[in-house]
């Protein structure tokens, strides 16, 4: 285990964490700007600026990478140190001045890269967790490639890539000759990570072979090992007890300076989803209850250790500490001091993230398997508001119910499948397509699909509806195929029908019936006539109030 201690310096403005080591020089540039820190309607700026920057510097004797995550951006390089110093000099340049001329070729790049990209159960769970907005975007779909232009971009990356909000990593010395000009600028303060108001435990839909629960805790050596714990309890109990599971994963996610996300999941085998849902959470409340056995404990933290000394400290311990000091959190300076630090894990500080990761407990899976009594299913909004004013629009289909509500301060939709709502105020981002389909989805992750093909007067509808959302948060995307535009056929007899549905249509139909029937007959014959129609008239408004009275429920 190396004994040296992390060295810092300073190049043009930017901190430098570096430890001596043997090999090609690696350098790694880290920026405090990620996925967290992009509204909805500009999420894949980012990304999209780290493909420009890095387009054409690709080559073998000089591998270069680029990343995006939560909350950071990172630009990698190894190679001979004059290279290194070459590929930083020229990449700071175009990061300080960026050029856009190869804007739609790395547009349409990322567009199939996100074509390819399936979703994950971590992403799911930042989702649900945080909704549309902060590590929450992490799973949606990067709408800021369409939405992208070099202005936008620019004053992007004159935030992102200044030099207050820059550290770099070295796997040795810095090289003679090292520049990082870099535009001036202030680092960019990680937001707190706000979760959903949504009731916890809760469960939504996962796969329907897999079970995937995650919590979140302070960030602390202690929730790795809790985090270790229960990875080890799911495979104990899925796999090598009742053999219903494949292999048991855990995932770390930094949400902000002071929290993480601890994920554990597996592939179970669908019969025996329900079980796995019970033994998972009893797992985790054995720890919170009891914390991990000592001795296990004891052995992990062990293994740990020795694993610290696996791999040269001059190749990952510089990028620990830049990442750490770009969240403004305390820098681990040494192997010997992380050491300490895992050494000292005791069974009290691993029940307590356990508890941290129950009070906001969230577990992915089948519906059908999530019966556990303690956790809320969360298969609806926590509430859907309906404009108090508005326009009100009617289904084009004469015999489908509901209503399409467009109010001073949001959109209510009334239909066959269900209700949903949109406000104004909790709005996102806005998708709009070209035929005039719109998505509102407001900062939980919830919202409203608006179809004018579906509403009688819809494009009115949209009209009022883009009026009210502000220009920066409308998501422009390309047209949509005729499949994927909803579309109602009426008939004849779905309008005849319609109409014979409206009291005020057969009511007075009526009436005139009746009373052409007492004008054609004699006197002495109404009464009797009138003795039969008018039960048969209370017993048809009786029907019929019953039929209205359901369709509005």
């Amino acid at each position: 285990m190396s004994g040296e201690q992390l060295r810092t310096t300073e190049v043009d403005g930017v901190p430098v964490y570096w430890l001596p080591g043997p090999g090609t020089l690696r350098a790694n540039l880290w920026f405090r700007a990620g996925m967290a820190d992009e509204p909805l309607p500009t999420h894949g700026w980012l990304h999209l600026l780290e493909h420009l920057a890095l387009h054409g510097r690709h080559s073998i004797r000089t591998p270069v990478n680029g990343q995006v995550s939560l909350l950071h951006t990172a630009f990698d390089v190894e190679g001979e140190p004059d290279d290194v110093v070459a590929h930083l000099r020229d990449l700071c340049r175009w990061l300080s001045q960026p050029a856009f001329s190869d804007l739609d070729h790395e547009r349409r790049v990322l567009r199939a890269e996100s074509s390819r990209r399936g979703g994950n159960p971590v992403g799911s769970h930042l989702l649900w967790r945080y909704g549309a907005r902060g590590v929450g975007l992490a799973e949606y779909d990067e709408f800021g490639l369409h939405t992208a232009q070099p202005d936008g971009l620019r004053e992007l990356a004159a935030r992102a890539y200044a030099r207050g909000n820059a550290v770099l990593a070295l796997s040795g010395p810095p090289p003679a000759g090292l520049e990082l000009p870099l535009p001036p600028g202030p680092r960019m303060i990680p937001a707190r990570s706000v979760q959903c108001e949504q009731p916890l435990p809760g469960g939504f839909a996962g796969r329907p072979d897999a079970i995937a629960l995650s919590g979140t805790a302070a960030r602390s050596t202690a929730a790795s090992a809790m985090l270790r714990a229960f990875e080890r309890g799911l495979q104990g109990g899925l796999r090598h007890d009742s053999g219903v599971g494949y292999s048991a994963w855990s995932s770390y996610e930094v949400v902000d300076a002071d929290r993480a996300m601890l994920t554990v999941g597996m592939d179970v085998i669908p019969e025996a989803l329900r079980d796995a849902v019970s033994e998972s959470i009893a797992i985790l409340r054995r720890l919170r209850d009891r914390g991990p056995d000592p001795v296990e404990l004891r052995d992990d933290l062990d293994a740990q250790i020795r694993q610290f000394g696996t791999r040269p400290a001059h190749q990952w311990l510089p990028i620990l500490a830049a990442r750490d000091a770009l969240l403004g959190t305390p820098v681990t300076n040494s192997v010997e001091e992380l050491s300490a630090e895992t050494d000292a894990v005791t069974v009290a500080q691993v029940r307590e993230v356990a508890l941290s990761v129950w009070r906001d407990l969230l577990v992915s899976v089948d519906p059908k398997a999530g019966g556990d009594p303690q956790l809320t299913w969360l298969d609806s909004p926590p509430a859907v508001v309906k404009p108090s004013d508005g326009r009100r629009f009617r289904p084009i289909h004469p015999e489908h119910k509901g209503a399409l509500t467009v109010g001073a301060t949001g959109v209510h939709l009334e239909t066959a499948d269900g209700r949903a709502s949109a406000a104004y105020d909790e709005v996102a981002g806005m998708v709009r397509y070209p035929d005039g389909g719109r998505q509102l989805i407001q900062h939980d992750g919830y919202g409203a699909q608006v179809e004018p093909t579906l509403w009688r007067h819809g494009s009115q509808a949209v009209a009022l509806i883009d009026a009210a959302i502000p220009p920066a948060l409308h998501i422009r995307l390309p047209e949509r195929t005729k499949d994927q535009i909803p579309y109602v056929k009426v008939r004849r007899i779905d309008t005849v029908r319609g109409w014979l549905n409206k009291p005020v249509v057969w009511v007075p139909f009526l009436v005139l019936v009746i009373l052409g029937v007492v004008l054609t007959t004699a006197p002495d014959e109404i009464a009797s006539i009138v003795g039969r129609v008018i039960p048969i008239g209370i017993a048809i408004g009786v029907v019929t109030f019953f039929r209205q009275l359901r369709s509005k429920k």
